[in-house]
């Protein structure tokens, strides 16, 4: 079976080949993946948007293959996951947004790696969130260049270009374009790779004016006029990438993707909160949910397919995921993946671009289960941020999942939110929809149909527990210690793979580690033996003075007693390769403040004991 698929993708692949013109002929095409963060389905003047303009994006809508049921998942990095590497983004590791839990486990081949090996120059630019120490970086899997965007800095644009500290004066959207365009002036005499990340139009709403004007002038409040000036200027600089292939004689040769990572959200951390009204004419398709959420609005996204004179422009009806992404770029531009124990769980849709009008619904290994960063857990103190160590795992059951599961024709939810009036009442916690018939999900058919429901009750359980049983779901990081001979490497504090006692985790932080015994366990990986000092930052730290700490790996213990400072050494250890665990646990508490504790635990830094550097000389993004 493997020989035959594998001869059948590259047979398919020679009669792309053969389609296009001797000269094109001589290589594969290029790819350029656009993504939008937190643009809904309805975010588009071509999807009905009676405000917002976006005029480069409706051209390339109606030169492309267009999807009108591509479904993502209801937040980033689960969307992230699963749209570089083809699988469910709980079998990834990645099973929410911050803490440890937007960590994509380095066992996983991306379709950057692929692409790599199959002669393609990669490059990517913009929001990365699967991955912030070493080893999980962009330029780490499979990207010859990466800029890691800091979040959420729209303004004067900052992060890590393939690991080094940079900062622009100019707004990110104009950045990651710039950067695309250089790289692919760079790398035109081969195939390439170009995964551009936009940050738009994630809050919080921040645009350059000369995008915010034409929508104040149209009456709109401020956090509005923002929130689409960021969509309009994103626009334009799609529009200034669309244009440059043409200048360059690159689009007929060009597979170009545009999708959003999830629905959109109605408010924001700068500006404040949109109005019922200002969220309704943003959502004339009248889909219910929001990011966050399996209802539509939450996970139905865009998705343009173009490549000049090989995909007729039409569209698709048909159920498609964002894990059909890679296979159908693998399918595409023949590209073999050889990885029997990560196996897909996509479908590829490259039949449907040749012929739209006669698409047919992917074949694909299991129906979609749309989950998100709501893991319930009846583990004590679980949250969205908490690891899901072997406690929680074996706490966690599928009944009590927020969770829904989608067939070509219907979709199941389990507890959905049910905030806002016109939402159908569930039963037993059900809401099964006809989404052929009702696309805007306003009526439960669960008691209309007993037998469907309980078959497709059976499978999500099933589907869901079978993520539950797999050892691989939900892995937590493991942090690279002397990565290529690097002589600081950081731990996030906050990314721990287990936690007990009163230890509360954040995205940012792990906090409330107050009495004996509370305490967080972490996987590291060692490359090179030797001797380390071993630091620990802290936020807040005037909170944890007279708190005393243990640091511990296998035999050695560090013992100490905190004090006010933010950067502190705890001692030194000797460290042997390979992976290996050590735990941070409270001892004692010495501080005349009863409630003292460590509340805004950050990181660790292990440097090496003959070096010069020193914590500080590491640039970390948030």
């Amino acid at each position: 079976m493997m020989k035959f698929l594998v001869t059948f993708t590259w047979v398919f692949a020679a009669a792309f080949v053969a389609a296009v013109s001797p000269t094109q002929a001589a290589k594969q095409p290029n790819i350029i993946l656009i993504t939008a963060d937190d643009m809904g389905f309805d975010d588009l003047a071509i999807h009905g948007n009676p405000v917002i303009t976006t005029p480069h994006l409706d051209q390339l809508a109606t030169q492309s293959v267009q999807f009108s049921d591509f479904q993502v998942t209801p937040v980033c990095s689960t969307t992230r996951a699963a749209l570089l590497t083809g699988r469910h983004h709980y079998k990834t590791g990645v099973s929410g947004v911050h803490g440890g839990r937007d960590f994509m486990k380095l066992d996983e081949v991306l379709i950057s790696q692929l692409l790599k090996d199959n002669g393609y120059a990669t490059g990517t630019w913009g929001k990365w969130h699967v991955g912030k120490t070493a080893g999980y970086f962009p330029w780490d899997r499979g990207f010859d260049q990466g800029y890691y965007a800091e979040l959420y800095v729209h303004q004067n644009s900052s992060g890590l270009l393939n690991g080094k500290a940079v900062k622009h004066d100019a707004w990110v959207s104009d950045v990651i374009t710039q950067y695309a365009i250089d790289f692919i002036d760079d790398h035109k005499e081969q195939p390439f790779f170009a995964y551009l990340s936009f940050l738009a139009p994630h809050e919080p709403w921040l645009a350059p004016d000369e995008f915010v004007e034409p929508y104040r002038q149209k009456g709109l409040r401020e956090p509005v006029a923002q929130l689409y000036g960021m969509i309009s200027e994103m626009d334009h600089h799609i529009g200034r990438l669309m244009h440059h292939l043409d200048e360059a004689g690159l689009a007929d040769n060009t597979i170009v993707l545009f999708l959003s990572d999830n629905g959109p959200w109605f408010d924001s951390s700068n500006l404040g909160a949109m109005t019922q009204q200002e969220w309704q004419q943003r959502n004339p398709s009248q889909l219910n949910g929001n990011k966050g959420q399996a209802w539509q609005n939450g996970i139905k996204s865009p998705l343009f397919v173009r490549w000049k004179g090989q995909f007729p422009a039409g569209k698709v009806h048909h159920l498609t995921s964002v894990m059909d992404v890679v296979p159908t770029l693998l399918e595409l531009t023949g590209t073999e993946r050889q990885v029997a124990n990560l196996p897909l769980d996509g479908g590829s849709f490259a039949a449907s671009l040749q012929q739209p009008k006669q698409a047919r619904a992917i074949e694909r290994p299991t129906p979609v289960m749309v989950a998100s960063h709501d893991v319930i857990c009846q583990k004590s103190l679980f949250n969205q941020w908490t690891p899901v160590d072997d406690v929680a795992k074996r706490a966690i059951k599928p009944s009590e999942q927020w969770v829904a599961w989608r067939t070509e024709q219907y979709k199941l939810h389990q507890f959905p939110p049910m905030d806002r009036a016109g939402y159908p009442r569930p039963h037993n916690g059900y809401v099964l929809v006809d989404m052929k018939a009702d696309p805007k999900e306003r009526t439960n058919i669960y008691l209309q149909q007993p037998e469907l429901a309980k078959r497709l009750t059976a499978d999500l359980l099933a589907g869901y527990q079978a993520i539950i049983d797999s050892p691989e779901s939900y892995k937590p990081p493991v942090y690279q210690i002397a990565l290529e001979q690097a002589e600081v490497s950081v731990v996030n504090a906050f990314g721990p793979s287990a936690t007990w006692g009163n230890t509360r985790s954040k995205a940012h932080t792990l906090s409330q580690l107050q009495h004996a015994g509370d305490g967080a366990l972490y996987d590291i990986e060692v490359h090179q033996a030797g001797r380390y000092r071993i630091y620990l930052k802290q936020r807040q730290a005037i909170a944890s003075a007279g708190i005393q700490v243990k640091l511990k790996l296998d035999s050695q213990r560090l013992d100490k007693q905190l004090d006010e400072t933010e950067l502190q050494l705890l001692g030194e250890l000797e460290l042997t390769t390979g992976i290996q665990q050590f735990s941070f646990e409270v001892t004692g508490n010495q501080s005349m403040k009863h409630w003292a504790s460590v509340d805004g635990l950050r990181r660790f830094f292990f440097v090496k004991v003959d070096s010069q550097a020193q914590p500080s000389d590491l640039p970390l993004p948030n």
